[in-house]
């Protein structure tokens, strides 16, 4: 198959979904030593699924069937039914990394360790089916706000063409740059085909609320992060329009789709757009591409500006509103 005939996806998995610069090698060696690990974990539960379980597993079930600890707002499964020791003491509430189905692991997902809510991060879900049973086959993954309700797009629907790289099946299939607008629990639906295939659930903390630093760009101060975004700050005032010069750095490739940008107010889950979709233009103050535009947050507060590129999160920005 010649590279022209991949989909997207492959040539991200044939290098790390991570960002480099939050993510080094040793981390990365680490989470698939854990992939390892969980796999072949999983093999041993599966060998031992048809022994009984105890008494105490048993109980810790039921006690929390009858808490209400295991459903979300809608009522649906956030913890596994089973095998209960996938549960690990040290996770968050709810948070299940792993999927199974009739005792048999499915999937996992690895997130990078630093994932936090207003920044792209990079995913890594492992499938244990033999290949033979995906060839062909679309997947997706969407994400989902389980308070909210907020839903997002993790991996468009591509079709399953290849192994990963270096392995016999879709055991290290990435997702990079996702970036999720909301902290707290979150579940991702992975798709075959365009019907559910299974879930995991990720708790994801919340970023730092300080206001954003300024940086110079050729003879400007910008508000934001520097070779990646940042804006002209005008200051702004609640339900006020105001002038915002974005700018923005990165390669052709990354830069090509619609500017847009939402926004959020500190302490609450209510997403906003600020700025409809619209055409960045050439290079300005050194950045890599410019757009004018007007923008009007609507109440008083901190809140965190989400400048996106198509449906690609490119990080965010905090500001005040008087």
């Amino acid at each position: 198959m010649t590279d022209r005939q991949k989909p997207h996806w492959a040539k991200e998995m044939e290098s790390s979904p991570f960002i480099k610069s939050r993510f080094t090698k040793e981390m990365q060696q680490q989470v698939l030593r854990k992939a390892n690990v969980e796999k072949k974990a999983g093999a041993a539960r599966h060998r031992r699924s048809r022994a009984p379980k105890t008494a105490a597993a048993v109980l810790i079930v039921a006690a929390l069937g009858a808490a209400g600890l295991w459903l979300s707002g809608d009522g649906t499964s956030l913890l596994p039914s089973w095998p209960p020791d996938v549960v690990s003491s040290n996770k968050p509430a709810g948070e299940r990394t792993q999927y199974y189905e009739n005792g048999k692991l499915l999937f996992s997902v690895f997130p990078d360790p630093e994932l936090k809510a207003g920044r792209p991060y990079g995913y890594l879900f492992s499938f244990q089916a033999p290949f033979e049973e995906l060839r062909g086959k679309s997947l997706a993954i969407y994400a989902e706000h389980v308070h909210s309700g907020y839903k997002v797009t993790a991996a468009a629907p591509a079709a399953i063409t290849e192994p990963s790289s270096g392995y016999q099946g879709l055991e290290r299939f990435g997702v990079a740059n996702l970036g999720l607008p909301l902290s707290g629990l979150w579940r991702y639906t992975v798709e075959l085909d365009g019907k559910r295939y299974g879930d995991v659930t990720l708790f994801v903390p919340e970023s730092s609320w300080e206001l954003s630093p300024l940086f110079k760009s050729g003879s400007v101060e910008l508000r934001g992060t520097a070779q990646n975004i940042g804006f002209i700050d005008p200051g702004f005032r609640a339900g006020a329009p105001q002038k915002a010069m974005w700018h923005v750095w990165g390669r052709d490739d990354e830069l090509k789709g619609s500017f847009s940008v939402k926004a959020v107010k500190q302490g609450e889950e209510r997403i906003i757009d600020v700025l409809s979709p619209l055409t960045l233009g050439g290079s300005v103050n050194g950045a890599d591409r410019t757009a004018p535009s007007m923008v009007t947050l609507p109440e008083q507060g901190r809140w965190r500006l989400l400048p996106y590129i198509g449906d690609r999160m490119l990080d965010s920005i905090v500001v005040d509103v008087k």
